[in-house]
């Protein structure tokens, strides 16, 4: 492994632990709730984000996907191209580089999350 792999993994590593502090700490009342659905009584795009991360982070997974299924499967995808991704920096020859983010995956996920947001307001 080189340097810079190294110091990518242990960010993250990093970032992760974190997080599983800052989830198991009693700050978690202080999460302020959707300013949108508090005013219109609608959720928005985002709403349930919050919590699936939270779920993933103490490892409900079944929780997490019914929480906010775009963003779980978010989650899942930025995963799996940070492992290609490290994979990579140590290969010559370089795998599944189509799997890495480019600017329509961008508005894809964004339509996706705009039809989900609609689908879950009219059930």
């Amino acid at each position: 492994m080189n340097k810079k792999s190294v110091r990518i993994i242990g960010i993250e590593v990093g970032v992760l632990i974190a997080f599983y502090i800052f989830v198991n700490s009693s700050y978690l009342a202080m999460i302020p709730t959707c300013w949108v659905y508090q005013a219109t009584g609608f959720l928005c795009p985002a709403c349930g984000g919050t919590r699936c991360v939270m779920h993933l982070l103490k490892g409900n997974w079944i929780e997490a996907f019914f929480s906010h299924m775009v963003f779980f499967i978010g989650i899942g995808y930025l995963l799996i191209v940070n492992i290609v991704y490290l994979i990579n920096l140590n290969k010559e020859k370089k795998i599944a580089t189509w799997i890495y983010p480019r600017y329509w995956y961008a508005i894809i996920f964004a339509i996706i999350l705009i039809i989900y947001a609609i689908v879950r307001n009219l059930l």
